[in-house]
């Protein structure tokens, strides 16, 4: 079981929009879908980041958006990776930024239990900014500060998506309790 944190933005991809979709899910629309380049192979990592850096390199050329470190086999094409990489039973926390009731501090506005692997579970929707969607059927949970208290977000700095289990037995309490009621 693991942590997971995802930073979404109220402009692009708030965390109301995911707790209705009952989804995770990731920008960089122009990329396109990404189904055929997912395989659960051995040494196959390599090979998927490889796929979507080049198709971001074709679908960003010049754009201030995908920089050379976005570009990076450590850049996007990591996050990507690791989002396929969340598994049944995983949590996962939302950050917004962006948001007018938060003054623009970031803060924690839900937790999902996963219910189904990410890479079982991909899907590209065309319709939305966010279009890489993983773990269909995700149940959110709104956080309350009251209850339950801030929760300490990664010391590490990280773009989109972080595995980081600093705050894993917090979440899990809160969960059995959330769930309880």
């Amino acid at each position: 079981m693991n942590l997971w944190w995802l930073v979404t933005s109220s402009v692009y991809c708030s965390y109301s929009e995911l707790k209705q979709r009952r989804c995770l899910a990731l920008g960089w629309r122009e990329i396109g879908d990404l189904e055929r380049y997912i395989k659960e192979k051995k040494g196959w990592e390599r090979q998927f980041k490889t796929f979507v850096q080049l198709k971001g390199n074709i679908a960003y050329p010049r754009d201030k958006r995908w920089t050379e470190e976005d570009s990076a086999l450590t850049g996007v094409p990591t996050i990507f990776w690791n989002l396929l990489q969340i598994r049944e039973g995983d949590y996962v926390a939302v950050i917004e930024t962006g948001n007018q009731l938060t003054l623009g501090s970031i803060e924690v506005r839900g937790v999902g239990r996963v219910t189904q692997d990410a890479m079982r579970s991909y899907h590209f929707n065309e319709e939305f900014h966010h279009a890489h969607e993983v773990c269909a059927g995700l149940e959110w949970k709104d956080w309350d500060l009251a209850h339950y208290g801030e929760l300490d977000k990664p010391s590490r700095s990280f773009k989109a998506l972080l595995q980081d289990n600093d705050q894993l037995d917090k979440v899990d309490e809160a969960w059995g309790a959330i769930t309880a009621e």
